[in-house]
C-alpha cells in the first residue's frame, strides 16, 4: 500500500497530519484532545472514523470495501461483456439464417426448373410389353419383407426404393434440361451469325450501288 504524509496546523494551532493510504486520504488531528479521524475514499465523501477503532484496523475495513467496489466494478464489466457476446451470437445466427434461407430459395427454384422436365422423355421410352415388366432386387425384397411380415424392413426398403426412383427421374430431367439449354444456345447463335451475315450484305449491295452510281457520273 503506498503512503503519503504531510502535516499542517488548523485555526487553533493543532498539528493536522495528512496521510495519503491506497484507499484515499485520512486525517488525524495530534494531541492528547481529540484522535478522532476523517477518511475520503476515491469518490470524495468522508468517512470518520468511529472512536474507539485503531487506525490500522480502520484501514483494512476500507480495503475490504475497496475490494468489494472492485470486485463489483468487474461483475459488472463481466456482465457486460456476457451482453456484447451474446449480442454477437445472434447476429452470427441472423446471417446464419439468412444465408440458411437463401440456400433454400435457391434450392426452390432449382427445384422448380427441374420438375418442369419430369416425364419429358416418357415418350421417348420403347413401348411396354403386355408381359409383367420384371422386378428388381429391391422390389423383390420389399415383397419378401411384407410377406414375412417385417414391416419395418419392408418401410426401410420402400423408402430406399423411392430415393432410387427419384435419382433416376432427376437424372433425366437434368439431361433434358441440359439438351434444352443447348439447343437454345445454339439456336440463338445461329441467329446472331444470320443477322450480321445479312448487316454484312446489306452494306456490300450499299457500296456496290454506291461506285455504280459514281460510275455514270
Amino acid at each position: 500500500m503506498h503512503s503519503w504524509e504531510g502535516g499542517q496546523r488548523d485555526a487553533r494551532g493543532r498539528v493536522l497530519t495528512t496521510r495519503r493510504c491506497g484507499v484515499g486520504f485520512y486525517h488525524q488531528i495530534d494531541g492528547p484532545e481529540s484522535t478522532s479521524v476523517s477518511v475520503t475514499d476515491g469518490e470524495n465523501t468522508c468517512q470518520p472514523c468511529p472512536s474507539g477503532i485503531s487506525l490500522n484496523m480502520w484501514n483494512k475495513f476500507l480495503e475490504l470495501q475497496k475490494k468489494k467496489c472492485e470486485m463489483k466494478a468487474q461483475a459488472n464489466e463481466r456482465k457486460k461483456g456476457k451482453k456484447r457476446k451474446r449480442s454477437r451470437k445472434e447476429k452470427l445466427k441472423k446471417n446464419d439464417k439468412e444465408v440458411t434461407d437463401s440456400q433454400k430459395l435457391t434450392n426452390e427454384d432449382q427445384w422448380k426448373e427441374l420438375t418442369q422436365y419430369f416425364g419429358n422423355n416418357d415418350r421417348f421410352e420403347p413401348l411396354v410389353s403386355k408381359k409383367a415388366p420384371q422386378k428388381s432386387g429391391l422390389e423383390v425384397s420389399v415383397d419378401k419383407s411384407v410377406a414375412e411380415g417385417d414391416i419395418e424392413k419392408a418401410e426401410e426398403l420402400s423408402d430406399r426404393l423411392a430415393v432410387r426412383e427419384l435419382g433416376v427421374k432427376i437424372a433425366k430431367a437434368v439431361a433434358c434440361r441440359n439438351f434444352v439449354k443447348a439447343k437454345q444456345e445454339a439456336e440463338a447463335s445461329q441467329e446472331a451469325r444470320k443477322k450480321k451475315k445479312l448487316a454484312w450484305g446489306f452494306e456490300a449491295k450499299k457500296r456496290w450501288e454506291t461506285k455504280s452510281n459514281m460510275g455514270y457520273m
